[in-house]
């Protein structure tokens, strides 16, 4: 957010700190999420709609480590963007659209069939272009290093960041090599262009 990038509002808290349920509800109102922050593959992640709920969401979560995130929830279009470095510069990937069956693109809608991806994403250039200028602006900001996945909820034709993957999935189900075949290249080029910026 100190970077100007659209972020959900959200408290981060850590074990060992004192924090009352009434006062994330003051501060974020409801639903919310409540994520893990060492987790990946969206485990320990809960939708939380009703006050009653949030003290199991929360024990899920610190389950999986010591520190946790809570955001205030986004309604509209979720897409995400893969980036990457190659010689001629930061190189963004065609947007996949996520629509899950579930309330939000959780682990059984990522590995088990439960959400719909679609690549490219049904959105038009305008928000396609603001979309991978602001993922390539993320990856420069943080200097990440190899492929990373930035995923978006867009909201009234803004993107807000909802997650950064530094270490994005590459088995069948999982979306980068989705991208990387809609962008017209194969997984070796793909590797190649990386490893080409990567030995320099």
């Amino acid at each position: 957010k100190s970077f100007g990038i659209p972020v959900a509002k959200s408290l981060f808290l850590h074990a060992e700190n004192q924090f009352s349920n009434e006062e994330i509800i003051c501060e974020l109102g409801l639903p919310i999420f409540v994520k893990p922050s060492d987790s990946g593959s969206s485990y320990g992640i809960s939708k939380v709609k009703e006050k009653e709920a949030l003290t199991k969401a929360l024990n899920i979560a610190f389950k999986e480590g010591k520190t946790v995130v809570i955001e205030s929830f986004l309604n509209g279009t979720e897409v995400t963007c893969g980036v990457y470095r190659t010689k001629n510069g930061l190189h963004a990937l065609p947007l996949t659209e996520i629509c899950s069956e579930n309330e939000f693109f959780d682990y059984e809608a990522k590995y088990n069939g439960k959400s719909q991806e679609i690549t490219p994403a049904r959105v038009d250039d305008a928000i396609k272009e603001k979309v991978q200028e602001l993922a390539k602006n993320i990856y420069s900001t943080m200097q990440l290093k190899s492929i990373a996945r930035i995923d978006f909820m867009i909201v009234n034709e803004i993107p807000y960041v909802i997650e950064v993957n530094t270490t994005p999935g590459f088995s069948p189900a999982s979306i980068v090599p989705q991208m990387i075949a809609c962008d017209g290249k194969t997984i070796t080029q793909f590797w190649s262009e990386i490893l080409e910026v990567e030995a320099n």
